[in-house]
């Protein structure tokens, strides 16, 4: 049974509306897209977390995965390893659910999958070849959003402007080495 995503419900694999067609009631199911960051769970979406030292310095980068419809993570880690439900370094801070609706989920998690073969067997690089690369291939082989030209610099955007912290805290281990910094070089310039 294909299972395609539905907006707006947050019921877990029950059979769409009656007033569909009957085929499509064989083949549509709807699928929770409910958050869950104490499980790290994040069902149609792109996550993100600090890096150590960088994102002190420049709050705006970090850390970027996507996860399958049912929640799990997927990253690319490093050189020649795509990590699945094992967020380097750390919880998710912040995500963007992505707007799947009449997405097939099979589709969708093969497009993942398809991203995770492709950078399992590459090099990373942090500047050209990296986590945000491996979420963009996924985007393009999903053709999210109608589209195949989503590059890390893309998906670094949507993160910015569209994603949500996942509560009070995340959004203080977010900017607090940021904060610390900025009060070093205030207190050096002040006393130097």
């Amino acid at each position: 049974i294909k299972r395609r995503v539905d907006g707006g419900s947050t019921s877990n694999m029950r059979k769409m509306s009656s007033s569909q067609s009957s085929a499509e009631e064989e083949t549509a199911m709807v699928v929770d897209k409910t958050v869950d960051p104490k499980r790290s769970r994040f069902p149609f979406c792109i996550v993100w977390t600090p890096l150590p030292c960088i994102t002190a310095l420049l709050p705006m980068i970090g850390h970027t995965g996507i996860c399958t419809a049912d929640g799990v993570i997927h990253d690319f880690a490093g050189p020649y390893y795509v990590s699945v439900d094992d967020f380097a370094f750390g919880k998710p801070t912040k995500y963007l659910q992505l707007d799947v609706r009449g997405m097939d989920v099979k589709t969708y998690d093969l497009s993942i999958q398809g991203a995770d073969g492709k950078f399992g067997n590459e090099m990373h690089n942090i500047f050209c070849n990296n986590c945000h690369s491996h979420v963009a291939d996924a985007l393009n082989r999903m053709r999210y959003r109608g589209k195949t030209d989503w590059t890390m610099v893309s998906v670094w955007w949507q993160l910015c402007v569209r994603s949500k912290y996942v509560s009070t805290g995340a959004f203080i281990k977010t900017y607090l080495g940021f904060l610390i910094v900025i009060l070093l070089v205030i207190l050096l310039a002040i006393f130097l």
